[in-house]
């Protein structure tokens, strides 16, 4: 066990980046392997192990796409509070058509979705539910309450009860349905900013893959993760992104290395840490001796990582 400052800086998806500096207690038996491995070490063990380093490296890319894919999550939950703000969402993810949104760099694909049938429209646009939407509001005390660190859903919502906040639109876009609100209310231009939230976090499903492919020198990693479709209230109130394991290679040509998972329960978490739960075991096959690895991820964004021989 030891104590260190950790920076962490991890970039994959679409260019997004997550970094923290944090002080955290890590068991590594990377630091102490000679031990570890009493039983079973040959030879220099640093070249044997660099591939188990590579692999943690490779994945802090889940904390990176957990984020975003909450990011992505909260937009459109949001869209018609945004909208009203007149704030960009900021979210790197592209529009591709068929309710499919994409990192520049295809790290990352996410599907909408209603009840297993794709979405043919872009739920990040407030048009697509209220086309043709203007917004006269005098949101000067909102915008400066939340710069304050106030709520917005608060702030929006007193300004919509004392009428400052007014809209209109020419018409219902495809995804009026999906706002849980009438037309006459619409038409009234007051807007339960609360209630939309809450019909669209539980009507609209995401499903998400991210397919990572690193090279680190002597190691190549690559692997998919791919979530099934559910409800974004589903992940948006337990600040949950399943990260379920869809396939993964992990090798050292050079040392005639292979890596095969055997334990893989992992979940992002973005509940104010942006970090990792869960465990993955992984059995070490090639190179000068074969062994174990577990790596335990017990809340934070570094694992503890033991090392056991086989």
């Amino acid at each position: 066990m030891r104590l260190f400052a950790l920076m962490l800086l991890a970039a994959g998806c679409g260019g997004a980046s997550a970094s923290a500096r944090v002080t955290v207690a890590v068991h590594d038996d990377l630091q102490v392997a000679t031990s570890a491995l009493a039983g079973c070490a040959q030879g220099d063990l640093a070249p044997q192990l660099q591939i188990v380093a590579d692999l943690r490296d490779s994945y802090h890319e889940m904390i990176v796409c957990g984020g975003l894919s909450m990011q992505f999550n909260g937009s459109i939950e949001n869209v018609i509070a945004n909208a009203v703000l007149q704030k960009a969402t900021g979210n790197p993810m592209t529009y591709r058509g068929d309710g499919v949104f994409a990192t520049p760099n295809g790290v990352m694909w996410i599907r909408t979705s209603l009840a297993g049938s794709p979405i043919g429209f872009n739920v990040l646009d407030p048009h697509s539910y209220l086309a043709g939407l203007t917004v006269n509001a005098n949101v000067s005390g909102a915008v400066s309450g939340v710069a304050g660190g106030g709520s917005p859903w608060k702030m929006l919502g007193r300004a919509a009860a004392k009428a400052d906040v007014q809209i209109s639109f020419q018409s219902e876009g495809p995804g009026f349905g999906l706002l849980g609100i009438t037309v006459q209310e619409a038409r009234s231009g007051k807007l339960d900013l609360g209630k939309i939230k809450r019909s669209l976090g539980s009507l609209i499903h995401v499903e998400n893959r991210v397919a990572v492919d690193n090279n680190y020198g002597g190691t190549t990693v690559r692997y998919q993760l791919q979530s099934p479709a559910m409800p974004i209230n589903a992940m948006t109130g337990p600040n949950k992104v399943p990260m379920q394991l869809a396939s993964i290679e992990a090798t050292n040509p050079g040392l005639g290395q292979t890596m095969k998972v055997t334990t893989w329960t992992m979940d992002y978490k973005g509940d104010g840490g942006t970090v990792l739960d869960g465990t993955i075991g992984m059995d070490i096959d090639g190179g000068a001796f074969p062994y174990h690895v577990e790596m335990v991820y017990p809340h934070r964004m570094e694992p503890d990582i033991r090392l056991s021989c086989r």
